[in-house]
C-alpha cells in the first residue's frame, strides 16, 4: 500500500503543477537519446522547462518465467519552486518509487 499512495501521491503533485490556469509556452527538447537491443532498452531527454526523464529496461528471468525489469527517474519543477526526483525500481517486486526534493543549487541524482 506504502507504494501505491507514493503513486498517487506524485501523481497529485504532478496534477497540481499542470493544472495553472496560465498557459506557459510549450516545452521544447533539449535532448534526446533511446537505444534498443535485443536484451533491453534505454532512453534519456531533458527539456527546456526543467523536467528530465531517464529509464532502462532490460530482460529478467523470474523461475520460468521471463520479464522486463525498469529503472528511471524524472524529475521536474512543482508549482511551488521546488525540484523533485521519482526515482524508480518495476520488476517482479512491484512498483518502488522514491520521491526527493533537490536542494537548490545541487543536481538530481542520475
Amino acid at each position: 500500500m506504502y507504494s501505491l499512495g507514493t503513486l498517487v501521491l506524485a501523481l497529485a503533485v504532478l496534477a497540481v503543477t499542470f493544472a495553472d490556469d496560465a498557459k506557459p509556452p510549450p516545452a521544447q527538447i533539449l535532448s534526446d537519446k533511446s537505444n534498443v537491443n535485443a536484451n533491453g532498452y534505454n532512453f534519456e531527454f531533458n527539456t527546456s522547462d526543467g523536467v528530465s526523464r531517464q529509464e532502462e529496461g532490460e530482460l529478467i528471468s523470474v523461475g520460468e518465467h521471463k520479464g522486463i525489469g525498469i529503472k528511471g527517474s524524472y524529475s521536474y519543477t512543482g508549482p511551488d519552486g521546488q525540484q523533485y526526483q521519482v526515482t524508480f525500481t518495476a520488476d517482479d517486486k512491484g512498483y518502488r518509487p522514491e520521491l526527493r526534493v533537490i536542494a537548490p543549487g545541487s543536481q538530481p541524482q542520475q
